[in-house]
Protein backbone atom coordinates (compact mmCIF):
# COMPACT_ATOMS: atom_id res chain seq x y z
CA UNK A 1 0.00 0.00 0.00
CA UNK A 2 1.33 3.48 -0.85
CA UNK A 3 1.30 5.61 1.37
CA UNK A 4 2.31 9.68 1.85
CA UNK A 5 3.80 11.63 5.31
CA UNK A 6 1.88 15.02 5.29
CA UNK A 7 3.65 17.41 7.27
CA UNK A 8 1.60 20.59 8.40
CA UNK A 9 4.15 22.92 10.09
CA UNK A 10 2.64 25.78 11.83
CA UNK A 11 3.96 28.91 13.77
CA UNK A 12 2.01 27.23 17.23
CA UNK A 13 2.17 23.42 16.34
CA UNK A 14 3.27 20.76 13.96
CA UNK A 15 1.04 18.20 12.63
CA UNK A 16 2.63 15.12 10.66
CA UNK A 17 -0.10 12.43 9.39
CA UNK A 18 0.72 8.92 7.76
CA UNK A 19 -1.91 8.91 4.66
CA UNK A 20 -3.56 6.24 2.41
CA UNK A 21 -3.36 7.32 -1.14
CA UNK A 22 -7.40 7.83 -0.11
CA UNK A 23 -6.48 10.04 3.00
CA UNK A 24 -7.59 7.99 5.34
CA UNK A 25 -5.20 8.70 8.67
CA UNK A 26 -3.43 5.55 9.20
CA UNK A 27 -0.98 7.36 11.84
CA UNK A 28 -0.78 10.91 13.67
CA UNK A 29 1.96 13.30 15.42
CA UNK A 30 2.12 16.50 16.90
CA UNK A 31 5.02 18.72 18.26
CA UNK A 32 6.12 22.23 18.94
CA UNK A 33 6.18 25.28 16.24
CA UNK A 34 7.70 24.56 12.72
CA UNK A 35 8.30 27.99 11.84
CA UNK A 36 11.80 28.62 10.94
CA UNK A 37 11.82 32.15 11.03
CA UNK A 38 10.96 32.17 14.96
CA UNK A 39 13.46 29.16 15.61
CA UNK A 40 15.35 27.26 13.23
CA UNK A 41 16.97 24.93 15.40
CA UNK A 42 13.49 24.61 17.21
CA UNK A 43 11.77 23.99 14.22
CA UNK A 44 14.26 21.48 13.04
CA UNK A 45 14.17 19.77 16.13
CA UNK A 46 10.47 19.53 16.14
CA UNK A 47 10.04 18.48 12.48
CA UNK A 48 12.73 15.87 12.84
CA UNK A 49 10.86 14.53 16.10
CA UNK A 50 7.67 14.27 14.03
CA UNK A 51 9.28 13.04 10.64
CA UNK A 52 10.88 9.85 12.94
CA UNK A 53 7.83 8.99 14.46
CA UNK A 54 6.17 8.86 11.02
CA UNK A 55 8.83 6.70 9.80
CA UNK A 56 8.77 4.52 12.94
CA UNK A 57 5.02 3.82 12.22
CA UNK A 58 5.06 2.78 8.90
CA UNK A 59 7.82 1.00 6.38
CA UNK A 60 10.10 3.49 4.61
CA UNK A 61 9.16 1.28 1.52
CA UNK A 62 5.60 1.83 1.70
CA UNK A 63 5.74 5.43 1.47
CA UNK A 64 6.35 7.48 -1.69
CA UNK A 65 7.28 11.33 -0.49
CA UNK A 66 7.35 13.44 2.60
CA UNK A 67 5.11 16.46 2.04
CA UNK A 68 5.94 19.80 4.21
CA UNK A 69 3.31 22.97 4.51
CA UNK A 70 5.99 25.24 6.51
CA UNK A 71 5.30 28.56 7.85
CA UNK A 72 8.15 30.96 6.86
CA UNK A 73 9.01 28.64 4.02
CA UNK A 74 9.88 31.13 1.83
CA UNK A 75 12.25 33.10 3.96
CA UNK A 76 15.60 33.58 2.44
CA UNK A 77 17.29 30.25 2.26
CA UNK A 78 15.68 28.73 5.52
CA UNK A 79 13.48 26.00 3.85
CA UNK A 80 16.68 25.05 1.59
CA UNK A 81 18.78 24.57 5.05
CA UNK A 82 15.78 22.96 6.66
CA UNK A 83 15.14 20.34 3.41
CA UNK A 84 19.33 19.63 3.63
CA UNK A 85 19.28 18.79 7.42
CA UNK A 86 16.05 16.82 7.24
CA UNK A 87 17.38 14.83 4.06
CA UNK A 88 19.94 13.37 6.36
CA UNK A 89 17.37 11.28 8.01
CA UNK A 90 15.62 9.72 4.67
CA UNK A 91 16.68 9.16 1.42
CA UNK A 92 12.96 9.53 0.32
CA UNK A 93 12.02 12.52 -1.45
CA UNK A 94 10.98 15.71 0.61
CA UNK A 95 8.82 18.71 -0.78
CA UNK A 96 8.74 21.16 1.13
CA UNK A 97 5.90 24.06 0.51
CA UNK A 98 4.48 27.14 2.19
CA UNK A 99 1.74 25.98 4.72
CA UNK A 100 -0.90 27.70 2.81
CA UNK A 101 -0.07 25.47 -0.49
CA UNK A 102 -0.61 22.70 1.31
CA UNK A 103 -3.92 23.86 2.73
CA UNK A 104 -4.92 24.81 -0.24
CA UNK A 105 -4.49 21.24 -1.59
CA UNK A 106 -6.62 20.02 1.28
CA UNK A 107 -9.56 21.84 0.99
CA UNK A 108 -9.20 23.30 -2.92
CA UNK A 109 -7.27 20.51 -4.74
CA UNK A 110 -6.97 20.57 -8.49
CA UNK A 111 -9.68 23.23 -8.66
CA UNK A 112 -8.65 27.28 -9.08
CA UNK A 113 -9.18 29.62 -6.31
CA UNK A 114 -7.49 31.23 -3.42
CA UNK A 115 -6.76 29.85 0.50
CA UNK A 116 -6.79 32.61 2.70
CA UNK A 117 -5.03 31.72 6.27
CA UNK A 118 -5.42 33.48 9.29
CA UNK A 119 -4.09 31.52 12.46
CA UNK A 120 -1.07 33.02 14.42
CA UNK A 121 0.26 33.97 10.68
CA UNK A 122 -1.42 35.02 7.83
CA UNK A 123 -1.11 34.13 4.07
CA UNK A 124 -3.69 33.59 1.22
CA UNK A 125 -2.29 31.51 -1.84
CA UNK A 126 -3.81 30.61 -4.55
CA UNK A 127 -3.69 29.22 -8.36
CA UNK A 128 -5.11 29.40 -11.80
CA UNK A 129 -4.05 26.19 -13.77
CA UNK A 130 -0.37 26.25 -13.80
CA UNK A 131 -0.27 29.98 -12.37
CA UNK A 132 0.17 30.12 -8.76
CA UNK A 133 0.44 33.34 -6.54
CA UNK A 134 0.69 34.59 -2.92
CA UNK A 135 0.12 37.88 -1.07
CA UNK A 136 0.83 38.53 2.65
CA UNK A 137 3.02 35.82 4.67
CA UNK A 138 5.29 38.29 5.10
CA UNK A 139 6.04 37.00 8.54
CA UNK A 140 5.65 38.63 12.07
CA UNK A 141 8.35 41.54 11.23
CA UNK A 142 6.86 42.70 7.92
CA UNK A 143 3.34 41.82 8.16
CA UNK A 144 1.11 39.17 9.71
CA UNK A 145 -1.92 41.19 8.87
CA UNK A 146 -5.14 40.18 10.00
CA UNK A 147 -3.36 37.34 11.98
CA UNK A 148 -3.59 36.67 15.58
CA UNK A 149 -0.61 38.12 15.99
CA UNK A 150 -0.89 41.28 14.71
CA UNK A 151 -4.08 41.66 16.52
CA UNK A 152 -2.33 41.03 19.81
CA UNK A 153 0.74 43.36 19.10
CA UNK A 154 -2.16 46.57 17.83
CA UNK A 155 -3.82 45.37 21.27
CA UNK A 156 -0.08 46.11 23.21
CA UNK A 157 0.43 49.15 21.06
CA UNK A 158 -2.44 50.65 22.22
CA UNK A 159 -1.89 49.78 26.08
CA UNK A 160 1.47 51.69 25.21
CA UNK A 161 -0.16 54.68 23.79
CA UNK A 162 -2.33 54.84 26.82
CA UNK A 163 0.97 54.77 29.44
CA UNK A 164 2.76 57.18 27.26
CA UNK A 165 -0.76 59.69 27.41
CA UNK A 166 -1.43 59.20 30.44
CA UNK A 167 -4.79 57.99 30.07
CA UNK A 168 -6.03 54.98 32.46
CA UNK A 169 -6.16 51.83 31.15
CA UNK A 170 -8.86 50.77 28.76
CA UNK A 171 -11.14 47.53 29.93
CA UNK A 172 -9.10 45.33 27.08
CA UNK A 173 -5.71 46.82 28.21
CA UNK A 174 -6.25 45.39 31.72
CA UNK A 175 -7.59 42.16 30.89
CA UNK A 176 -4.53 41.71 28.69
CA UNK A 177 -2.03 43.09 31.36
CA UNK A 178 -4.18 40.63 33.76
CA UNK A 179 -3.84 37.83 30.89
CA UNK A 180 0.22 38.61 31.32
CA UNK A 181 0.90 39.34 35.00
CA UNK A 182 1.88 42.77 34.39
CA UNK A 183 0.58 46.22 35.77
CA UNK A 184 3.04 48.23 33.85
CA UNK A 185 5.40 49.23 30.74
CA UNK A 186 8.46 47.55 32.25
CA UNK A 187 5.83 44.12 32.30
CA UNK A 188 4.64 44.78 29.23
CA UNK A 189 8.02 45.55 27.29
CA UNK A 190 9.61 42.12 29.61
CA UNK A 191 6.23 39.97 27.74
CA UNK A 192 6.72 40.74 23.66
CA UNK A 193 10.11 40.85 23.83
CA UNK A 194 11.05 37.74 26.08
CA UNK A 195 7.46 35.43 24.22
CA UNK A 196 7.40 33.35 21.62
CA UNK A 197 5.50 34.54 18.86
CA UNK A 198 2.87 32.17 19.36
CA UNK A 199 2.51 32.71 22.84
CA UNK A 200 2.01 36.52 21.82
CA UNK A 201 -0.38 35.32 19.00
CA UNK A 202 -3.06 33.83 21.86
CA UNK A 203 -3.29 36.96 23.33
CA UNK A 204 -5.84 37.22 20.47
CA UNK A 205 -7.98 35.42 22.70
CA UNK A 206 -8.69 38.22 25.14
CA UNK A 207 -9.21 40.54 22.30
CA UNK A 208 -12.01 38.05 21.22
CA UNK A 209 -13.73 37.99 24.46
CA UNK A 210 -13.75 41.43 24.76
CA UNK A 211 -15.58 41.67 21.46
CA UNK A 212 -17.94 39.29 22.75
CA UNK A 213 -19.06 41.37 25.72
CA UNK A 214 -19.38 44.19 23.27
CA UNK A 215 -16.14 46.32 23.55
CA UNK A 216 -15.98 48.72 20.70
CA UNK A 217 -12.19 49.07 20.67
CA UNK A 218 -12.15 44.91 20.85
CA UNK A 219 -14.31 45.39 17.61
CA UNK A 220 -12.96 47.46 15.84
CA UNK A 221 -9.40 45.68 16.00
CA UNK A 222 -11.37 42.74 14.67
CA UNK A 223 -13.07 44.42 11.55
CA UNK A 224 -9.64 46.24 10.68
CA UNK A 225 -8.28 42.06 10.63
CA UNK A 226 -11.26 41.77 8.24
CA UNK A 227 -10.57 44.54 6.53
CA UNK A 228 -7.27 43.51 6.08
CA UNK A 229 -7.52 39.98 4.82
CA UNK A 230 -9.68 40.66 2.43
CA UNK A 231 -7.84 42.78 0.71
CA UNK A 232 -4.51 40.44 0.42
CA UNK A 233 -7.45 37.94 -0.74
CA UNK A 234 -8.76 40.76 -3.00
CA UNK A 235 -5.51 41.47 -4.65
CA UNK A 236 -4.45 37.89 -4.99
CA UNK A 237 -7.81 37.06 -7.16
CA UNK A 238 -7.10 39.76 -8.97
CA UNK A 239 -3.71 39.23 -9.55
CA UNK A 240 -4.41 35.86 -10.86
CA UNK A 241 -6.98 37.15 -12.74
CA UNK A 242 -9.38 34.68 -11.50
CA UNK A 243 -13.09 34.59 -12.88
CA UNK A 244 -16.10 35.81 -11.67
CA UNK A 245 -17.14 32.96 -9.70
CA UNK A 246 -14.38 32.68 -7.22
CA UNK A 247 -13.74 29.91 -4.50
CA UNK A 248 -12.09 31.00 -1.24
CA UNK A 249 -11.14 28.65 1.38
CA UNK A 250 -10.93 29.63 4.84
CA UNK A 251 -8.76 27.98 6.81
CA UNK A 252 -7.20 29.13 10.82
CA UNK A 253 -8.30 30.10 14.00
CA UNK A 254 -9.16 33.98 13.46
CA UNK A 255 -10.85 33.36 10.30
CA UNK A 256 -12.91 30.17 11.17
CA UNK A 257 -13.92 30.88 14.49
CA UNK A 258 -14.31 35.07 14.72
CA UNK A 259 -17.74 35.83 13.69
CA UNK A 260 -16.63 39.95 13.29
CA UNK A 261 -13.48 39.20 11.29
CA UNK A 262 -15.60 36.78 9.14
CA UNK A 263 -18.35 38.57 8.21
CA UNK A 264 -16.34 41.76 7.71
CA UNK A 265 -14.30 39.71 5.30
CA UNK A 266 -16.96 38.15 3.85
CA UNK A 267 -18.53 41.40 2.90
CA UNK A 268 -15.27 43.56 1.51
CA UNK A 269 -15.03 40.39 -0.60
CA UNK A 270 -18.54 40.66 -1.92
CA UNK A 271 -18.36 43.93 -3.04
CA UNK A 272 -15.56 43.25 -5.80
CA UNK A 273 -16.94 39.55 -6.50
CA UNK A 274 -20.65 39.14 -5.66
CA UNK A 275 -20.75 35.46 -6.60
CA UNK A 276 -17.95 33.95 -4.56
CA UNK A 277 -18.20 30.57 -3.21
CA UNK A 278 -16.56 29.78 0.03
CA UNK A 279 -15.16 26.42 1.39
CA UNK A 280 -15.17 26.01 5.36
CA UNK A 281 -13.64 22.43 6.55
CA UNK A 282 -12.21 21.10 9.30
CA UNK A 283 -9.52 18.81 7.62
CA UNK A 284 -6.10 18.76 8.52
CA UNK A 285 -3.96 21.26 6.24
CA UNK A 286 -1.48 17.88 6.33
CA UNK A 287 -3.90 15.60 4.21
CA UNK A 288 -3.00 18.03 1.44
CA UNK A 289 0.13 16.37 0.65
CA UNK A 290 -1.87 13.14 -1.44
CA UNK A 291 -2.99 15.91 -3.54
CA UNK A 292 0.53 17.46 -3.73
CA UNK A 293 2.04 14.32 -4.81
CA UNK A 294 -0.61 13.87 -7.50
CA UNK A 295 -0.13 17.17 -9.23
CA UNK A 296 3.61 16.35 -9.06
CA UNK A 297 3.04 13.97 -10.90
CA UNK A 298 0.75 15.12 -13.35
CA UNK A 299 2.55 18.11 -14.10
CA UNK A 300 0.97 20.60 -12.78
CA UNK A 301 3.28 21.18 -9.75
CA UNK A 302 6.78 21.43 -9.41
CA UNK A 303 8.67 19.54 -7.16
CA UNK A 304 11.17 22.14 -6.64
Amino acid sequence: MTRVIGIDAGGTKIQGLVLDLEKNILFQSLSGHGNPTVSFEEALTNLSSVIQQCLDHTSSEEVSHIVIGMAGAESGNLAHRLKTELQRMTSLPIILLNDATLAYFSLIGNQNGVMTIAGTGSICYGRNGKQEGTTGGWGHLLGDEGSAYHIAIEACKQISMEMDSGKPHSPLSRDILNEIGASDGKGLKGFIYSSAKGEIAKLAKVVHKQAEDGNDAAILLLKIAGEQLARQTISLLEKLQIGTKPVIALKGSVLEHNVVVQSVFKERISERFPNVSYIFDSTSPATGAVDVTKAIREGRLSNE
